[in-house]
């Protein structure tokens, strides 16, 4: 074999050993339709009921397939059962949030504390608050 050949075949064989194991990393995440949940959610264009229905369908077709949901799953499951006044189901969502992604304990324990005090308070809709401008004052000298 000429050298040209054996650094062609050498650079080759390592590509066909590859495409032929035919073997693909499983997911990790069954994602579903969870980004276009969350989508929908913020711009304010789903009923909370509705969206809670579909994410529980996905939960269970995920723990069917074998697979986990997705970082922010539960927190976002947890914020809309809150939105509906299920403090219960949004203390465990937010719980499971936490044992699962631990980088989220900071907010979940956030959210845990301040859940069911305010009525309103994980609502996505516009909060407006009446701020009073300061008033100008003439300081005599």
């Amino acid at each position: 074999m000429s050298r040209y050949a054996r650094i062609l075949a050498g650079i080759a064989l390592p590509g066909v050993l590859a495409a032929c194991s035919g073997q693909s990393t499983p997911p990790l995440y069954s994602w579903q339709n969870f980004q276009a949940q969350q989508y929908l959610y913020l711009q304010g264009k789903t009923d909370p009921l509705a969206q809670i229905n579909v994410m529980e369908k996905d939960m269970e077709k995920a723990r069917a397939k074998g697979l986990s949901v997705p970082p922010g799953f539960h927190a976002h499951l947890g914020l809309l059962y809150a939105t509906e006044g299920k403090t219960d189901l949004a203390q465990q969502e937010f719980t499971q949030e936490k044992t699962l992604f631990p980088e989220a304990t900071t907010y979940m324990d956030f959210l845990l504390k301040n859940l069911g005090q305010a009525p309103g308070s994980f609502s996505n809709s516009p909060q407006t608050q009446n701020v009073s401008a300061p008033q100008n004052t003439k300081v005599s000298s």
